[in-house]
Parts: C-alpha cells; structure tokens; sequence
C-alpha cells in the first residue's frame, strides 16, 4: 500500500470514528429511505435493488462510483475520477448529501470496495449499512459473504434475502 493511500485511510479512519448514529435493523414495513451504492459495471444489481423497494414505495436515492471516467460527472449521483481530492477521497461537494442523507438502509452491491465506497459507506448517516468486503475489518453492519460467487446480481439478493432473515430472528 502506497503512502498516499495509507495516509487517505488513516484520514478517512479519523473521520469515520467522528459519525454518530444508532445502529437500528430494519423492520421490512417501517423501511421509507434507502440508498444504494454500486458502480457501473453492477447495473443489474442497481436495478434489481432499485425495483424491489419501488415496489415497495421506498424512496430510493443511489450513489454510482465510476473511477474510470475522467469526466466531469453531469449527474449529482455519479463520482468520477475527476471528484476525488490528491489522497484519493472525494470531494465533500460530491457526496455530502449522500452521506448525510437519513437512510433506513444503505446498500452497497459493489465487488470491489475503493477509497470513495468505504468513505461514503464509513461516512454515511444510515441506520443500517450492508454490503460485502474481504477485508475484516470494514465499515458494514452486516457483511455479506458471497464467496466463491462473485456476482453482484447474486450480492443484492443476498442482502434482501439476509435482512428478512434478521428480522425473523429479532421478532422471535
């Protein structure tokens, strides 16, 4: 690992023990507010996600992370390579109504875990965050793993099918 990285997650590490909010599992019918994280090449899985809490009148807001543009992003919810500071990090302007916005659920069905998805994920304000990541050491309420099957379609259904799982158990 580089020193810059090091440095930009020695920073975000910094940030992320700043963040106050209360860890609550999520009732499936008291869910109002999610936000989901992926990247481009997870489109199914975006839309997956997407058309389930549609269903379910859940206000849906996402964040895409697409570091191989080097455009100037046009959309609010989109994070280029042209977002992130020198260490890596993106820039508040960026993410700041992501990361502050009051999730009952933040899902992130990304495979790959890059600085700008473990900063919005450790940054975020949500009540419970899901997702999956190799390290063991990483920013999730419930890490997911998905092993040998490297699918990001496979990871949200996953992450549906584990929260209603939950709340079998702690309605016990």
């Amino acid at each position: 690992m580089g020193l810059i990285k090091k440095y930009a997650n020695r920073k975000l590490l910094k940030k992320a023990e700043l963040v106050k909010r209360k860890i609550k599992i999520p009732r499936p019918e008291a869910v109002k507010k999610v936000g989901i994280l992926w990247q481009p090449s997870e489109t199914d899985a975006y839309n997956y996600m997407q058309n389930y809490f549609m269903r379910k009148q859940v206000i849906v807001r996402n964040m895409c992370v697409d570091l191989n543009s080097n455009l100037k992003a046009s959309a609010t919810n989109i994070i280029t390579s042209k977002d992130l500071d020198w260490k890596g990090l993106p820039k508040p302007e960026s993410c700041n109504i992501f990361i502050n916005a009051e999730f009952d659920l933040l899902l992130n069905v990304a495979l790959v875990q890059n600085l700008p998805l473990k900063y919005i994920t450790a940054l975020s304000r949500a009540k419970f965050k899901v997702g999956w990541s190799p390290d063991e050491h990483n920013f999730f309420d419930l890490n997911i793993k998905i092993g040998t099957k490297q699918d990001s379609l496979y990871l949200a259904e996953q992450q549906i099918f584990y929260l209603s799982q939950l709340n079998k158990i702690s309605s016990i």
